[in-house]
C-alpha cells in the first residue's frame, strides 16, 4: 500500500508542473551580417523613433545602408571583438534594467547569434 501512495504522490506532483522548455538555438557556423544580423536590426531596431532616420536614438542608425559602418566606427564603442560580451551593442540588448529594444527584449537565441557574430570579429559578410 505504501508504494501505491508514493507513486500516487509523485504522479500528482509531476502532473501539476510543466517541464521548462529551453530555447533551442540553431546558429550557422559562420554568422553573416547581411543575412543574419541586419534582418534583426531591420525588424527590431531600425524603426521610426528608434535607430533610424535623421536623428536616431543614441546617434546609432541601424538602417541597412549605414548600420555596419556605424557599428564598426572605432570611436563608437559599440563592438569589442576582443571582449565581445563587453560590447555596448551586446550589453544594451542583454541589460536587465533597460534592455534594447525597449518594446520587448530580444530572445536569448537572437542575442546569442549577435554575440557569435561579434566573437567572429563582426565581419561585413
Amino acid at each position: 500500500m505504501s508504494k501505491f501512495v508514493v507513486l500516487l504522490s509523485l504522479s500528482s506532483l509531476f502532473s501539476c508542473t510543466k517541464a521548462k522548455v529551453e530555447d533551442v538555438c540553431t546558429t550557422p557556423a559562420t554568422v553573416s551580417f547581411q543575412k543574419d544580423i541586419q534582418p534583426i536590426f531591420n525588424t527590431n531596431c531600425a524603426t521610426s523613433g528608434c535607430h533610424a532616420g535623421t536623428k536616431p536614438a543614441g546617434t546609432l542608425n541601424l538602417e541597412a545602408s549605414v548600420a555596419y559602418e556605424n557599428l564598426t566606427d572605432s570611436k563608437s564603442g559599440y563592438l569589442d571583438t576582443v571582449h565581445p560580451k563587453a560590447s555596448l551593442l551586446y550589453t544594451s540588448m542583454t541589460s536587465i534594467t533597460n534592455p534594447m529594444p525597449p518594446n520587448g527584449k530580444l530572445s536569448k537565441c537572437t542575442t546569442d547569434l549577435i554575440l557569435k557574430w561579434i566573437e567572429q570579429k563582426a565581419k561585413n559578410n
